[in-house]
């Protein structure tokens, strides 16, 4: 079977699958704190493997609107894909689905690389990864969780303060493939995306470490497109957010050019999600 090229061809191609495919429901995926399950889905000859999680799963949050989660979470893949960050896996909204509707997202295949972010003894931080913060175990081991200052990583901690992710875990972040067998499936991905897009700002994340640091010229042009918000986006958003959601995000975009730099934790909130793992 011929394999598509690039990562923009896989991911039209996972994202057809995961829109028109034939599912197959395996199981629920356990200690997820949402109704989670895994699916095969197959499609013109091609299976792959996806995340399955139904609107009525949804547990009750204090902070955000009930049964909104699974929209969240398209609305992040479609945020990064119209920016071509990369960052999101292929996700969809879809009503056909055993436990009815609800968001398709492709499985990440973990590649096995070195991971990105950390949890070591003081003295075995990687070089070149920025700390983050201590903790100490029910053992008593003193522990340091840490992070890769690369390109990668960084894409994943821009996207996040675009759309205010407000549960960024290091279990979030996974370095593999939405398609194996294809090398434009690789990347690395921001997955549980749901608790995003609120209209007040609830960044929580384990990837402080680039704070102050300058935005690029990508990263100011990805800023400047969102603050105007332009048609094409504004429509791939409606439906999944309210439109005082998406006024908030490009009203956030202008905050973050006009400021430029990668913002330092607040001192008044909340700045690390819980569990950080």
């Amino acid at each position: 079977m011929h394999e598509p090229e690039g990562p923009a061809a896989v991911d039209r191609l996972v994202e057809s699958a995961l829109t028109g495919g034939e599912l197959t429901l395996m199981g629920d995926i356990p200690r997820a704190s949402n109704a989670t399950s895994l699916v095969v889905v197959d499609h013109a000859g091609r299976v792959l493997k996806a995340v399955y999680k139904p609107i009525a799963g949804e547990r009750p949050l204090r902070d955000f609107p009930d049964w909104t989660l699974g929209r969240r979470e398209v609305a992040a893949y479609r945020l990064s894909a119209h920016l071509g960050l990369r960052v999101v896996p292929p996700t969809v909204l879809r009503t056909d689905l055993p436990h009815g509707p609800g968001s398709l997202q492709a499985y990440v295949e973990d590649a096995g690389d070195d991971a990105d972010v950390a949890l070591t003894e003081i003295d075995g931080i990687p070089e070149a990864f920025a700390p983050m913060f201590a903790l100490r175990t029910e053992e008593g081991r003193d522990l340091v969780l840490s992070h890769s200052l690369g390109e990668e990583l960084r894409r994943v901690a821009f996207f996040d303060l675009l759309a205010g992710n407000a549960d960024r875990k290091a279990g979030h972040i996974i370095t593999g493939s939405v398609l194996p067998g294809a090398a434009g499936g690789l990347g690395t991905f921001g997955i549980d995306n749901g608790l995003s897009f609120h209209r007040q700002e609830k960044l929580r994340t384990v990837l402080w470490g680039f704070a102050d640091s300058a935005f690029d010229d990508t990263e100011r042009a990805a800023l400047d497109e969102v603050a105007a918000m332009p048609a094409v986006l504004g429509d791939a958003l409606t439906g999944c957010l309210k439109e005082t959601e998406i006024t908030a995000l490009a009203e956030r975009a202008q905050t973050l050019a006009d400021t430029g730099v990668f913002p330092a934790p607040p001192e008044d909130r909340t700045a690390i999600p819980w569990p950080p793992i």
